[in-house]
């Protein structure tokens, strides 16, 4: 009989099957990313079926996540103090850029964006709340990482080193040091293509009481709308001047006074 714990993971990588790309699912496509067997999977699908965390399309016989998971997510975001607070700077952002706004947290060793405002443009960059991104790839995760405690830093970079795909780990992670380096001068982090090839973020971080960062917020779009350097220097002073405003409501009492 398997352990609970290892029945428990097998619901958490179910659950992470389903994805914006991927929001319905058949039992074979199911266990086939799992890597289990169909039987087993079709199983797990009618116990969460039955429980609310999973629908399922009569028609096609398809999955999808349920209404439960939803009130999950209403519960997480209703009780962050950083969604809340963050919410009107990014109404604001997203006012003045017409760009995709996001708000990422801190969990572990990963970011996890919690909220978004998607841009009004016909091409827009469209990201999944609750999605889970690296700290060491990707402007929002960079200016998050490049703030934290040196320790920090390079216990994420040895992480990096064991999952980027490149021939010459050494040279990716001199380059990521520097890129650091420059966000830490700049006060923001800026991206090409990092995560999806294409897409463009400009991202700053948001500090916590503490004085360690919390968080990050981004503006992101297509890349081509993103390489003059007035429009980066706009983005910049738009978001520097609104994560100081949210670090000091987070608590954060030494402000960031950092030249675009």
């Amino acid at each position: 009989m398997e352990k609970p714990a290892g029945q428990i993971s097998r619901i958490f990588a179910l659950l992470d099957c389903f994805t914006i790309d991927h929001p319905e699912l058949g039992v074979r496509e199911a266990a086939r990313r799992m890597e289990i067997s169909s039987s087993a999977c079709g199983r797990l699908m009618s116990v969460l079926r039955d429980e609310g965390v999973l629908i399922q399309n009569p028609e096609n016989r398809l999955y999808s996540l349920g209404g439960r998971v939803l009130r999950w997510a209403g519960v997480y975001i209703s009780s962050s103090d950083l969604c809340s607070k963050a919410l009107p700077y990014m109404r604001q952002l997203s006012d003045e850029t017409n760009e995709t706004i996001s708000l990422y947290v801190v969990e572990g060793n990963e970011r996890v964006c919690a909220e978004r405002l998607e841009s009004r443009q016909n091409i827009r960059i469209v990201e999944s709340i609750g999605q889970r991104l690296k700290l060491y790839a990707g402007s929002g995760g960079r200016a998050i990482l490049a703030f934290m405690d040196p320790d920090e830093i390079e216990r994420i970079l040895e992480i990096a080193a064991q999952e980027i795909q490149t021939n010459d780990v050494p040279a990716e992670l001199l380059k990521i040091r520097e890129h650091l380096e420059k966000v830490r001068g700049k006060g923001y982090a800026l991206s090409h293509g990092q995560w999806l090839t294409g897409a463009s973020g400009i991202a700053a971080p948001i500090f916590g009481g503490k004085g360690s960062p919390i968080g990050s917020v981004s503006i992101s779009g297509p890349s081509d709308r993103f390489r003059d350097d007035e429009t980066i220097r706009r983005y910049a002073e738009l978001l520097l001047s609104a994560m100081n405003k949210l670090s000091v409501e987070m608590g954060y009492s030494a402000g960031i006074s950092i030249p675009v």
